[in-house]
């Protein structure tokens, strides 16, 4: 239910104004999650907001067998929360109450999915068998295929829709809104289907919880594996102060980009040919071998890239397979050159090698292929046999890997970090704030495959919980807000102003500027990471920002680009802030990234360039988190990362701290 609105007027606009109890930004899975558990709880007043019901990171991305990670319960292996927090917290700067959380819910938030309608593969025992995925010596990912997630928001939307809870579609929100107690009261909306109407399809939203899940920053690099539609909103929360933690975890990997998907698992266990051309593509190159010693050493890696798909700086010494990444990224990155992969094409080695053939392939990798059932001739005939569904994904979106290669490059493809949150998914700082989902920043250096899902659907029955716990709201007031409304009108107002008449002109302008952000992160704050390039690119944002802020003239139909753009920059300012304070505290390689400088040490004889920062082990006790101080200026502080849980649980006391809902207050 959403109250019917009443009109105000600001700095000249007429604004509708909407009450609602709980606002859910976002309609990808972790918010549809959220809604749908708020709805069970017994709340009748909430409004879910989403600028494309079809669009974000849920519905429009996968792998070659996405993975949903929990705790096992179908395996001779004994499993318990206690045993699968030991690999969410393994890389280090976790909070382990947190990662606690996420493994004593998986199984709650599993089958809360299983019950919607999701079929995911169980053996004839009713058994949902499971299989090993990225930073996990258990066996506890399963899968539907390439599109996990995309059926999840299926059966979520599904589930919505049924229960009734309204849904805006085409609406930007554009700012939040908050009181002098930095409590949430509601955000301004932009519905982008009036954008030509006088007030530009302005309104407000007031509301007591305020619940965040628009998704990573997925529109930051140029570089990327994140969806098209999707671009992200996590500068909205950042403009109002909002903490946020581990700002430089981001994950890279190598992925297809004509067609943006990750190319995991399957794609590299059958051991397709790798090559680079020039821009023209000629002048092919198997670029791979000249650096392993073996056929051995380069099946082995090229296989092992299937299981350890994240580039990850440990895995780069010793011919690892985290060397592939980086050979793909010095072609692309370094070369300005082409790279493919080719399933129709066996790997090429050195000269003096013998022929590809069964007999060279790692053990690691034959043994795979072969209990399989998938060894053949090529590529394309063992995935074949191993994943058709790999295939067919591709064929979907016209591209037949029997006839074709795929052009890759190394891409940015999650952010472990994000907002800084408590054991409830509510802001450390901004009461009654819920990011939830990949917004949220519940993960540390890495983690699990496939636990993204699983964070985003604990996150959302965590944050319902929380929200239900503070019982009978209180109305969010106007008046609390309206300077924050009048600024960003004022804004809108000076951006719109004589309008350009030429719309191209308009569209180079924010495409231009697009261009520059984007291209700033990928070479600054991408997988290669060195301080002098981050300092400069910090320095670049800054001055960014202070073009935005005085571009005029800007037609309606391009107000929400203006808009979007003003947050990714904002946001853009803190992530290279951070890694700029990481690398000054004297942070080196770790996770998805490698931090150069001429003090390091060459991970490979032929790549003396990437002279490799070790990484400084003691800051895995610490979480970075990132703020606004008094003067209301970037600051950093390093948290000592919280233990997990110990405590004897005992059944009496539980009972009763549950029946008087004190455990909420803990």
């Amino acid at each position: 239910m959403v109250d019917a609105s009443e009109q105000y007027l600001f700095q000249g606009y007429t604004l509708p104004v909407y009450q609602t109890g709980v606002l859910i930004i976002g309609s990808g899975a972790a918010s549809l999650s959220c809604a749908i558990h708020l709805h069970r709880m017994g709340c009748s007043e909430m409004l879910i907001v989403t600028d494309n019901r079809n669009g974000g990171t849920s519905r429009n991305t996968g792998s070659d067998k996405q993975t949903y990670y929990r705790q096992s319960d179908a395996s001779h292996v004994p499993d318990s929360p206690y045993a699968m927090v030991e690999s969410y917290i393994r890389g280090g700067a976790t909070h382990g109450d947190i990662a606690f959380i996420e493994a004593q819910n998986s199984l709650r938030a599993f089958y809360n999915l299983v019950s919607l309608g999701m079929e995911f593969p169980h053996n004839r025992y009713g058994g949902y068998t499971g299989y090993k995925t990225d930073h996990d010596p258990s066996s506890r990912g399963i899968s539907l295929g390439p599109y996990t997630s995309r059926e999840m928001v299926r059966v979520l939307s599904a589930e919505v829709q049924r229960n009734g809870t309204p849904l805006w579609d085409q609406c930007d929100v554009v700012r939040l809104l908050t009181d002098e107690n930095d409590q949430m009261v509601g955000a301004v909306i932009l519905d982008k289907t009036k954008l030509q109407e006088e007030n530009h399809g302005l309104s407000v939203i007031l509301a007591d919880h305020v619940v965040l899940g628009t998704g990573g920053p997925a529109g930051f690099y140029a570089s990327s594996v994140y969806p098209r539609v999707h671009v992200g909103s996590i500068g909205l929360a950042m403009e109002i102060g909002a903490e946020a933690v581990n700002l430089t975890e981001s994950q890279f990997g190598i992925a297809s980009i004509k067609f943006r998907w990750n190319l995991s698992g399957s794609y590299q266990q059958v051991l397709p040919r790798y090559y680079s051309t020039d821009q023209d593509g000629n002048n092919p190159e198997d670029f791979l071998s000249p650096y392993f010693s073996s056929w051995e050493a380069l099946t082995n890696a090229v296989f092992l890239k299937g299981y350890q798909w994240p580039f990850d700086a440990a895995k780069i010494p010793d011919e690892g397979s985290s060397l592939i990444d980086l050979l793909v990224y010095q072609e692309t990155q370094v070369n300005g050159r082409r790279v493919f992969m080719d399933f129709r094409e066996n790997l090429s080695g050195k000269s003096g090698w013998s022929d590809f053939s069964k007999g060279c392939v790692a053990s690691s990798a034959l043994g795979y292929l072969q209990t399989s059932g998938a060894w053949a001739d090529t590529p394309y005939e063992r995935l074949q046999l191993l994943n058709q569904a790999a295939i067919d994904m591709y064929a979907s979106n016209h591209i037949d890997l029997s006839r074709e290669p795929l052009e890759i490059d190394v891409c940015a493809q999650h952010n472990n970090g994000g907002l800084a949150a408590d054991i409830w998914w509510e802001s450390t700082n901004i009461a009654h704030l819920y990011p939830i989902g990949e917004v949220n920043g519940s993960h540390g250096v890495s983690r699990p495959g496939g636990s993204a899902l699983n964070a985003g659907q604990v996150g959302a029955l965590r944050a319902a919980t929380r929200i239900m716990g503070y019982g009978t709201p209180k109305a969010a007031t106007l008046q609390s807000c309206k300077t924050q409304i009048n600024d960003l009108i004022q804004y809108i107002k000076h951006v719109t102003e004589d309008e350009r008449s030429n719309l191209q002109e308009a569209k180079i302008l924010l495409d231009t500027q697009q261009s520059v952000l984007q291209h700033r992160m990928s070479r600054s704050a991408g997988p290669i990471r060195a301080h002098s390039l981050v300092e400069k690119a910090l320095v670049d944002a800054k001055e960014q920002q202070s073009t935005l802020a005085s571009v005029t003239g800007i037609p309606s139909v391009y107000l929400p680009k203006v808009l979007r753009l003003r947050h990714m920059v904002l946001a853009q300012v803190w992530y290279l802030y951070a890694i700029k304070t990481y690398l000054e505290r004297g942070g080196g390689s770790r996770g998805s990234y490698l931090v150069v400088s001429e003090e390091g040490e060459t991970p490979h004889p032929l790549l003396a360039t990437y002279s490799m920062v070790p990484e400084e082990r003691s800051l895995r006790s610490y979480v970075q988190v990132i703020d606004l101080g008094d003067s209301k200026s970037l600051q950093c502080r390093w948290d000592t990362c919280r233990e997990v849980p110990s405590e004897t649980f005992w059944f009496e006391r539980v009972w009763r701290e549950f029946k008087e809902k004190s455990y909420l207050n803990t």
